[in-house]
């Protein structure tokens, strides 16, 4: 479901920190978050940089810090080679270093189920039989957080049809027997036939392991579509809940626009 959204020929830095405020209060209401106390922001790696996610990280974590929330962040990097500090400041301006973790892929992961074998052929119509685990980054899936933040940058994607979204979890906070099996189904299934679709096999397989292990996470997307002309880089944002079958965003469209939208799934863990 859409919370918010806005577009226009171009937004400005302000405009688009004053939808992340937005954000945040709409959440708090929305969720039934009394205070925040502590916080996960999930931004894109540096290799998005210029989609602007990283000062809405930075604008986001302050505002947060400003409440009196304690706030982490945990870049996606899927299996990107981890931030140096100077690429922490370069992308994510004065948030402090202590706060920003690296992901690690190969020992940094818990399980939290499986999509089993016979669902991902089911979707993939019959090209692979294998199952996908669910390893997750342990930080995100055992610690407890009042609202996880996803700040992604939508861009077309060779094994997903289009990055974001859960994205951000099943590759950006996966494992590696996750990261692997997902990547050889999509070559298997063609790449051809994923890139720049919206729903694919793989991303219905994520879909199935976020409706069925992530229900309890209370999380809310920030998306950003980016597109270009010749003379200038504009922006819109908007602000949805719930696992669709479909990304919540739509294609870039041939001039430029830089688009954010926000989406979350209205779901708080049991114990709380």
């Amino acid at each position: 479901m859409t919370w918010f959204s806005k577009e226009a020929r171009f937004l400005s830095r302000p405009e688009i920190e004053a939808m992340c405020d937005r954000l945040l209060q709409e959440a708090q209401e929305r969720l039934g978050i009394a205070a925040y106390r502590r916080v996960l922001l999930l931004p894109p790696d540096l290799t998005r940089a210029h989609s602007g996610t990283g000062w809405m990280t930075e604008h986001l974590f302050h505002a947060l810090t400003a409440q009196g929330a304690e706030v982490h962040v945990i870049p996606t990097l899927g299996q990107h080679v981890p931030h140096t500090p100077e690429d922490n400041t370069w992308m994510f301006g004065s948030i402090p270093h202590e706060r920003i973790h690296a992901h690690d892929w190969k020992n940094g992961v818990t399980n939290v189920g499986t999509v089993p074998a016979e669902v991902v052929r089911e979707r993939t119509g019959g090209a692979v039989d294998w199952e996908m685990p669910i390893d997750l980054n342990t930080m995100l899936v055992t610690q407890e957080w009042d609202l996880i933040i996803n700040v992604g940058h939508v861009v077309p994607h060779e094994v997903l049809g289009f990055a974001n979204h859960n994205k951000n979890y099943f590759i950006g906070l996966g494992g590696k027997r996750l990261l692997g099996a997902a990547h050889m189904a999509s070559a298997v299934y063609g790449i051809e036939n994923n890139l720049g679709n919206l729903l694919t096999p793989v991303r219905s397989c994520f879909n199935y392991a976020e409706e069925h292990f992530l229900g309890d996470l209370p999380d809310v997307y920030l998306q950003v579509v980016m597109d270009y002309d010749d003379e200038e880089t504009s922006r819109t944002p908007v602000c949805s809940s719930g696992t669709t079958s479909r990304p919540t965003t739509t294609p870039p469209a041939p001039r430029a626009r830089r688009t954010s939208r926000c989406s979350t799934r209205v779901r708080r863990r049991s114990s709380r």
